[in-house]
């Protein structure tokens, strides 16, 4: 399995250094990564790889990469490698960015990237002592160890208010 590249480089400003971080993806890498299986489907929903549809049924196997967007009134639930869930509800749209596995088959690291909408994740609780799932918005990252959340994020739309 072909890993992803990371170049770093660093520039001298103002007396300090500005790190730029250059991620190059290599699709093929991402081709190559499983992240889970399509749980249940209800309406309309588009599984996108590399740029073609593959069909969005029970047991679809899922790739890292892998954009899922659900139509109105459309729901799907994704089944981790790790055991955990993701439902992700209408009109929203996600991407798996990352899901790597200890040797033991517990979660090392998993990030989604959700671009608009609803995803409720529920996370199986891993060993080690720092947060290793992560959803990711244009805004903001919620991360976890092991619980049940929601994350939204619409273009546009204020946040509410907290009480």
């Amino acid at each position: 399995m072909k890993s992803l590249g990371l170049k770093i480089g660093a520039i001298a400003a103002s007396g300090g250094f500005l790190v730029i971080a250059l991620l190059v993806f290599a699709p093929q890498a991402w081709a190559q990564t499983s992240a889970g299986s399509v749980g249940l489907v209800s309406g309309i929903v588009a599984i996108e790889r590399a740029s073609k549809p593959i069909p969005a049924v029970n047991g679809t196997a899922l790739l890292v990469g892998d954009k899922l967007t659900t139509g109105p009134n459309s729901r799907i639930t994704v089944i981790l490698s790790d055991g955990s869930q993701l439902e992700l509800n209408d009109s929203s749209t996600l991407v798996l960015t990352e899901n790597t596995l200890n040797p033991d088959g517990s979660r090392k690291s998993t990030k989604i990237t959700l671009l608009t909408g609803l995803v409720r994740s529920l996370v199986r609780h891993a060993p080690g002592g720092s947060p290793n799932f992560e959803v990711h918005t244009p805004n903001a990252v919620a991360s976890a160890r092991g619980t049940m959340f929601d994350v939204s994020y619409h273009e546009g739309q204020a946040a509410p208010a907290t009480p």
